[in-house]
């Protein structure tokens, strides 16, 4: 039926936006389909949240929350103990990590929008369109992360590092580390999402592979630029 019709030929955009980004964002232009590739990412932000809490040691992890915080004595230790139950730590992951994704979409957006301006003027909304499309290297990373906690032991496998593609993960950073929130999310999705958002930019604007990287990686440099700077800040205080 129509309905089939339609869900394949968002599979086919989305295989070739991930096996071949150039022919990828010419399907997209065609038909941007752009509602689909956000259903995913927040299905995929709701299994992955979902299966790493309900797989967790809810003890340890109340311990590795609350660890930075010894003012927290008898009664109001237990109260935020009980406070941090599965349920809203559930909840507050997908919200937080829904916003940081809503956020990241509307701001590339606005960032593509100003590059572009002059060689190619479309209104901010079918930016929004083409968007949406950069955050299936985030989905596939949650898809992974979900099947890990799945299948693997993750029972003390601290929030930070459940991301399977993170640098953290990557390079065994330790738990203690004050650099793990920010190492955790960075990873390989990261370079993918810029690669793509490259590979997007050749093919709206024309721009060579050096300008087109370049300006795809502008928006992360500034962003983990400042929280780097923030930690290393931090760390000598």
């Amino acid at each position: 039926g129509k309905g089939n019709g339609m869900s394949a030929r968002v599979a086919k955009t989305a295989g070739e936006v991930i096996l071949d980004p150039l022919k990828g964002w010419e399907r997209v232009e065609l038909r941007s389909d752009w509602p689909w590739p956000l259903l995913a990412l927040a299905l995929a932000t709701v299994m992955a949240w979902t299966t790493y809490y309900a797989n967790v040691d809810l003890a340890w992890l109340q311990d590795h929350l609350l660890a930075g915080h010894s003012e927290l004595q008898g009664r109001e230790l237990e109260f935020m103990r009980n406070l941090l139950g599965r349920t809203l730590l559930t909840v507050m992951s997908i919200a937080s990590s829904l916003l940081v994704g809503g956020a990241f979409l509307l701001l590339t957006a606005a960032w593509l929008k100003v590059v572009a301006r002059t060689r190619r003027p479309d209104p901010y909304v079918k930016w929004v369109g083409r968007a949406a499309w950069l955050t299936l290297p985030e989905t596939v990373m949650l898809l992974m992360m979900a099947l890990r906690c799945a299948i693997a032991d993750t029972s003390n496998l601290p929030p930070e590092l459940s991301n399977p593609l993170s640098i953290a993960q990557l390079t065994g950073l330790g738990v203690g580390s004050r650099w793990l929130s920010l190492a955790g999310s960075v990873g390989v999705q990261s370079l993918w999402t810029i690669a793509l958002c490259a590979a997007g930019l050749r093919h709206w604007l024309g721009m060579g592979w050096v300008r087109a990287l370049s300006i795809a990686l502008a928006p992360a440099l500034l962003l983990y630029g400042a929280w780097a700077m923030g930690i290393a800040l931090g760390a000598t205080q």
